[in-house]
């Protein structure tokens, strides 16, 4: 099977592997960085351990080339330099993870010569995020496409939606870790007649968002992130200030308020992996 590596984003989106005579060897990922942030206090032995939170990690791909002649192999170390080292941010896909994607920045391109017209480059990306995500989204609920794969397993016999119809559903989230949308890519889109406003309680973590101001069913209340928005307009003064959190694994979540009529709800998230 021919292994292939894919680098894209808002601008641009390049198959590595399509280059001529280019051949993907490889994958390593480096241990997770760890910052503990822990408390040591005089005269008490151990620490106060404090939450942890994780730094960028090293992506290393490994790709041989061999060419014609020597030409071929100087036209190829130039096409690499100029295609993996960009001023923003991309994502990496590689097959043998097809079902992740990396937020990388390049941080060195080591050549090793076989010949004079064949090498090996071994190109190390630094995960700037500090985790991989889902290379699709919760919108793309084909689970059993190649574009998913599960850390922490699919479950089977339950029905897994992201789009509802019901004041109490659940959320299926297959992180390792909680989506936080102050930290991660969380949109919540809501329709409800709702003239008194209304809460929206996830029963797993305890987390709330109340919207204090009327919503009428053909409008649609937007969360991005931990930003309301009516239209074009935030609305961040009808609430408390508060967001919905997801834990790994079903969120039982609950839409309530006196009159709330016709709700409608959808979530849009990636999977995040350690």
């Amino acid at each position: 099977m021919r292994q292939t590596a894919r680098m894209f984003n808002d601008k641009f989106d390049i198959m590595i592997t399509d280059l001529p005579y280019l051949k993907l060897l490889y994958f390593k990922e480096e241990d997770v960085e760890v910052q503990t942030n822990n408390i040591e206090m005089k005269g008490k032995d151990g620490v106060i351990p404090g939450l942890s939170t994780f730094g960028p990690f090293k992506l290393v791909l490994r790709f041989y080339f061999k060419g014609h002649d020597i030409n071929d192999y100087n036209l190829m170390k130039h096409k690499m330099r100029g295609l993996l080292f960009k001023r923003e941010p991309y994502y990496i896909v590689h097959s043998f993870m097809p079902g992740k994607k990396y937020a990388v920045q390049c941080e060195s391109n080591a050549i090793s010569d076989v010949n004079s017209k064949a090498g090996e480059f071994e190109v190390t990306f630094n995960v700037i995020k500090g985790y991989s995500e889902s290379l699709k989204d919760t919108l793309d609920t084909n689970f059993l496409s190649d574009n998913w794969q599960f850390e922490n397993g699919l479950i089977t016999d339950r029905d897994i939606k992201y789009q509802h119809s019901n004041k109490r559903f659940e959320i299926w989230n297959g992180s390792y870790d909680t989506i936080d949308p102050l930290k991660h890519k969380l949109i919540i889109r809501i329709k409800a007649n709702a003239p008194n406003g209304f809460k929206m309680t996830n029963h797993m973590n305890g987390t709330t968002f109340t919207y204090t101001g009327s919503l009428k069913d053909y409008q649609t209340l937007v969360l991005n992130g931990v930003h309301p928005i009516l239209g074009e307009n935030r609305v961040g003064i009808n609430t408390e200030w508060d967001w919905i959190e997801l834990d790994p694994g079903f969120n039982n979540i609950e839409i309530d308020g006196i009159g709330v009529t016709n709700v409608s709800v959808e979530f849009q998230f990636d999977f995040i992996y350690r």
